[in-house]
């Protein structure tokens, strides 16, 4: 088991616990994982890889049978079921949701191809305090809205903390607490959408969209992907594309339900907090 520990960061005096990080890799992937130990090893932080789970070459495990397809069809229309790939992607987050339960200690989750910036060390440093007042944060930048962004809820650091609105799109990195991995996995116990668009639905399972600026990471990518593959170009009939379409008209409205609500009790304890002070 790799653990968190202390360490000294950026010339402070004293030292600072370090959440563990895992890094999610198939353990066939010798050159994602060799990108990953060149950005990791200098920086001196606990890290260890997990080995990911890979769909085609296990379609049996016992995680898929989560996988609600007749659901997915009903929502998305034909041709539109999660490919062996992504319950993979789904099933390795999840066993991560899972291991930070049961230890009880947060973790930071990455996947191979997260190319780290500068400031994901002081990240790092500041990691506690982001468990202590958001329990869920993701390190990379937002790809729901070309330049979403967000509700500047506070600051930790040299980071501005941010509310999304429509979510991040894409799982290359984030910060997760016990609390919120229990919360991620009660919400669960169905798979309808991929992990990424799960997580997004912040709306059903209240988990919000948390970001931060500067952000930590992006995706490399140059690195060719396991999980997405070119659309078969397979021509939707139009009861599917009724079908998507009120889904999609379904999640909006939800959507945006959820966020005026979340603004509102923003601008209320923003209003009491300087009414107190």
């Amino acid at each position: 088991m790799v653990a968190g520990g202390e360490f000294a960061l950026d010339g402070r005096s004293g030292t600072v616990q370090i959440p563990a990080i895992y890094v999610i890799s198939l353990a066939s992937a010798a050159q994602r994982r060799a990108f990953m130990r060149r950005q990791l090893d200098p920086l001196g932080l606990p890290y260890k890889f997990f080995d990911a789970v890979h769909g085609a070459q296990n379609p049996g495990y016992y995680l898929f049978k989560k996988y609600n397809d007749k659901e997915r069809i009903r929502r998305r229309g034909k041709g539109a079921s999660l490919r062996l790939s992504q319950l993979g992607c789904f099933a390795s987050h999840y066993l991560l949701w899972e291991k930070c339960m049961r230890e009880n200690v947060p973790i930071i989750i990455l996947e191979d191809d997260a190319a780290l910036l500068p400031p994901f060390v002081q990240f790092c440093g500041h990691a506690a305090r982001f468990v202590h007042e958001y329990g869920f944060v993701w390190l990379q930048p937002s790809r729901k809205i070309a330049n979403q962004t967000g509700l500047q809820l506070g600051k930790i650091g040299p980071f501005s903390v941010r509310k999304f609105a429509k979510g991040f799109s894409g799982t290359t990195g984030y910060l997760i607490s016990p609390e919120i991995a229990r919360t991620l996995i009660n919400y669960c116990s169905e798979w309808i959408y991929p992990v990424d668009n799960t997580l997004d639905r912040f709306y059903e399972h209240n988990v919000e969209a948390i970001g931060i600026d500067p952000v930590c990471i992006v995706q490399d990518d140059d690195l060719e992907s396991f999980i997405n593959v070119a659309d078969s170009g397979r021509k939707r009939s139009l009861i599917d594309t009724l079908r998507r379409e009120c889904a999609n008209l379904v999640d909006s409205s939800r959507r945006i339900r959820h966020n005026l609500t979340f603004s509102m009790r923003h601008k209320r304890a923003k209003r009491s907090s300087q009414s107190e002070s």
